[in-house]
C-alpha cells in the first residue's frame, strides 16, 4: 500500500513530506522527488527561517509551513535539508526529451536560499566539504517518453491537478483581498514611492469598496480556455500510463488540489479529483493518510 495525501494547496507538500519521514515511509534524505504540475515551484530566496537549524518535528515542520512557505517556493528548503537528491519536474503535456542538470541549493547568511549551476571546478571542493553550505542535487526536465528511467527506490510522487485543467490566472478564485485603515490608504495613495508602489510587480493595490479599504490582489493576465472534459481524461490516462510503463514504484504519494489559488478552475475541480484519484486508485494500491 502507497501512503498517500490529499492537500489543499502544494506548500503544504511540506509538510507531508515531513510526515512521510515521520512514519518512515521514505527515508530522512536522497530521495527521488517527481513533481507533476503546470508550474517547476522552484523560487526561493529569503524565509523567515534559520536554516542551519534543523526541522526534527512535525510541529516545526507545520510552524515553517504557517510562517514561511508559499505556493511557489516549498522545493527549496526540501532540498536544502536533503529530503531529495533529484527533483524531476514534469510540466509538458506531450513527450519531452529530459533534460539534466547538476545544480546546488546555498544558503546564503542564515535565512536566504539561491540555487546554481553546479561547475566542477569551483563547486567540487564543496562536495567534500562536511561544512559546506552547498547541497547538490540533479534538476531533470522533461518526460512521457517511452525509455525514460527512473530509480526502483525511493520515488516520492507530488502532483498538483492543475496539471490536468489549468488557468493561470487564478481568475477562478475568491478575491484575495485584506481590510486596510483609512489612514493606511491615504499613505498609498498620497506617496508615490510608497513600498507597494515601487515592488517589482505591482500586485497589490488598494482598492475603496463601499466606504471600506482593501488591499487587494490581482493578476493580470487572460484566463486559458478551459479543456473539455474528454481532454482532460485524455491527459489523465496518458499520465498513468507512463508511470506503469516506466514501472514507477511510489514510496509515497501527495495529491495538490489547488482548492483556494484557483490554478485548478472550479468548474472542473471536482470532475479532475474524482477522475485522477479513482484512476490513480485502480492502477496502484493507495492508503490515504
Amino acid at each position: 500500500m502507497i501512503p498517500t495525501m490529499l492537500i489543499d494547496e502544494h506548500n503544504e507538500a511540506f509538510y507531508a513530506w515531513r510526515l512521510f519521514i515521520d512514519q518512515k515511509f521514505i527515508e530522512p534524505t536522497g530521495n527521488y522527488l517527481l513533481h507533476i504540475d503546470h508550474h517547476d515551484d522552484m523560487e526561493c530566496g529569503g524565509y523567515d527561517w534559520d536554516f542551519n537549524k534543523p526541522i526534527a518535528s512535525l510541529d516545526s515542520a507545520r510552524n515553517f509551513l504557517d510562517r514561511c512557505l508559499g505556493i511557489a517556493d516549498f522545493i527549496t528548503p526540501a532540498l536544502w535539508y536533503q529530503t531529495f537528491s533529484t527533483v524531476h519536474i514534469i510540466k509538458n503535456l506531450v513527450p519531452k526529451a529530459l533534460n539534466v542538470e547538476r545544480r546546488f541549493v546555498r544558503l546564503d547568511g542564515d535565512q536566504v536560499l539561491l540555487f546554481g549551476l553546479y561547475i566542477p571546478f569551483i563547486h567540487a571542493p564543496e562536495k567534500d566539504n562536511p561544512d559546506s553550505r552547498y547541497h547538490f542535487f540533479d534538476r531533470i526536465d522533461g518526460g512521457l517518453n517511452d525509455d525514460d528511467q527512473f530509480p526502483s527506490e525511493g520515488v516520492v510522487l507530488d502532483i498538483d491537478l492543475d496539471y490536468f485543467c489549468w488557468d493561470n490566472s487564478l481568475k477562478s478564485a475568491p478575491p484575495k483581498r485584506m481590510e486596510i485603515t483609512r489612514e493606511a490608504f491615504d499613505e498609498y495613495m498620497s506617496d508615490r514611492n510608497h513600498p507597494f508602489r515601487i515592488v517589482p510587480r505591482k500586485f497589490f493595490v488598494p482598492r475603496e469598496l463601499d466606504g471600506r479599504y482593501w488591499l487587494v490582489y490581482e493578476e493580470h493576465s487572460e484566463r486559458n480556455k478551459l479543456p473539455t472534459e474528454d481532454r482532460i481524461i485524455k491527459r489523465i490516462d496518458r499520465l498513468i500510463k507512463y508511470l506503469l510503463d516506466c514501472s514507477i514504484k511510489p514510496k509515497a504519494i501527495d495529491i495538490c488540489r489547488s482548492s483556494y489559488s484557483g490554478y485548478l478552475p472550479k468548474e472542473r475541480a471536482a470532475f479532475v479529483e474524482k477522475n485522477f484519484v479513482s484512476r490513480l486508485a485502480a492502477a496502484f494500491e493507495l492508503k490515504f493518510i
